[in-house]
């Protein structure tokens, strides 16, 4: 497919943010694990501070990151068999 196109609906498109977070705060649980995350991630921002807790969360989000296409390229991997 095109990657003008690609970019354009996807990357391009201001109205996608707003329709997931719409979604996501449609669904219960996501909403109670964003409640959750919240009051931890200030309760350990004020036991460390804040500049040490966003270098952690920076490398916490990075491994997740990879984690995830890990897991997706891995599932890539078993269609092709």
């Amino acid at each position: 497919m095109n990657q003008t196109i690609l970019q354009i609906l996807f990357l391009d498109n201001p109205e996608i943010p707003a329709e997931i977070a719409s979604f996501c705060n449609s669904l219960p649980k996501y909403v109670q694990a964003e409640q959750e995350y919240n009051q931890a991630a200030q309760e350990l921002a004020g036991l460390i501070g804040y500049e040490q807790f966003s270098r952690f969360e920076e490398a916490l989000n990075w491994h997740l990151a990879a984690e995830a296409r890990a897991c997706y390229l891995f599932g890539l991997g078993l269609r092709q068999k």
